[in-house]
């Protein structure tokens, strides 16, 4: 009698488990796209985060026009960080030179994604200045900035000041 009710237990059991393993995916995430801008000029370079609940993060650079694209946001309230890198006078021009040269050098090399079959830039662009930001936009604790991202994709312009 106990050998009938043990098969059934354990497909039970099996089924409870595969429905509660399904519950625990990843949190939902949305796109959010903007531009970043201090005193009314657009930043060149750097990074913005968003940094949500239950240690949900999402980061995306900004390109040479001050736009950033995040495509994994995390949903809900967000509270984000602007960071820029900061280089030693006479670094940025040397960047700029070698990246001329590896960009001739290596003008026949090419990378693919292999998902979208676009090309992928090997060595991205140096700007041609950098746009220093005040120290607290790096810090979570007191950059001030916040946004509730919704599901889907929206724009956050992120308006700096000096």
């Amino acid at each position: 009698m106990h050998r009938t009710h043990f098969p059934l237990a354990a497909l039970a059991f099996a089924g409870l488990s595969v429905a509660l393993a399904g519950c625990g995916g990843p949190p939902p995430r949305a796109v959010v796209k903007g531009k970043v801008s201090i005193g009314g000029k657009s930043l060149t370079t750097g990074n913005v985060m968003f940094w949500g609940d239950k240690n949900a993060t999402a980061s995306a650079p900004i390109n040479e026009s001050g736009e950033y694209v995040m495509n994994d946001a995390p949903i809900g309230d967000v509270k984000i960080t602007v960071t820029v890198p900061k280089i030693p006078p006479g670094v940025l021009e040397k960047m700029q030179s070698k990246s001329g040269k590896f960009k001739e050098i290596n003008k026949d090399i090419k990378s693919v994604d292999p998902e979208s079959g676009k090309t992928i830039s090997i060595m991205g662009s140096v700007p041609a200045s950098i746009v220093p930001i005040p120290e607290k936009y790096a810090d979570v604790d007191s950059s001030g900035l916040t946004f509730t991202v919704k599901s889907g994709e929206q724009t956050k312009d992120l308006p700096l000041t000096p």
